[in-house]
């Protein structure tokens, strides 16, 4: 439509990215709102599709966060959605997801993703230790009836406002 109509005019060009940036910076809760679209895309709306459509509509959603004027908020909560969906197991692709995270490295350094790419390492750890665990009780999670299952997350890494106290219920002190 630039091409035909407006001839590829810069001028037309930069008005249309200005205009466009502006409405970005008036809604204060575009973050927030970004966050959860991107969160519902790798949750399910990415389901079903080739690995091409994916990289498209990742490459979709950074292409508008580059727009943002407030990366941090939209970065914490996706980091706080990412960190549900680690822990709820309800991703779509691991492919998916670290693709995304792949391109939030390119488009903001390594430093702000570092936390997102150490929840992987952890959600790795935890598969591990399970597996050897399960190992070590002759192929099975259950003890006296209780199945047990856990996550080992790293203190700082995981978007947590406190720490938990955790007291063990006398059931499962047998795990």
């Amino acid at each position: 439509m630039i091409e035909y109509s407006f001839s590829n005019d810069m001028k037309f060009q930069k008005g249309r990215d200005d205009s466009f940036t502006n409405f970005m910076i008036k809604c204060k809760l575009l973050p927030q709102h970004m966050a959860v679209f991107s969160d519902n895309e790798l949750k399910v709306g990415l389901k079903g599709l080739s690995n091409a459509q994916v990289e498209q509509r990742l490459t979709a959603i950074v292409r508008l966060f580059c727009c943002l004027h407030s990366r941090d908020t939209y970065i914490k909560a996706y980091t706080e959605y990412l960190a549900k969906r680690l822990l709820n197991k309800s991703l779509v692709s691991i492919e998916a997801e670290e693709l995304m995270i792949s391109k939030f490295k390119v488009e903001c350094g390594i430093n702000t993703v570092n936390k997102m790419t150490h929840m992987f390492k952890d959600i790795e750890t935890s598969k591990n230790t399970q597996a050897e665990f399960i190992k070590y009780c002759n192929g099975s999670n259950i003890i006296q009836g209780v199945e047990f299952n856990t996550e080992i997350l790293t203190n700082g890494q995981w978007p947590m406002e406190e720490s938990i106290t955790c007291k063990i219920p006398e059931e499962l002190h047998a795990c």
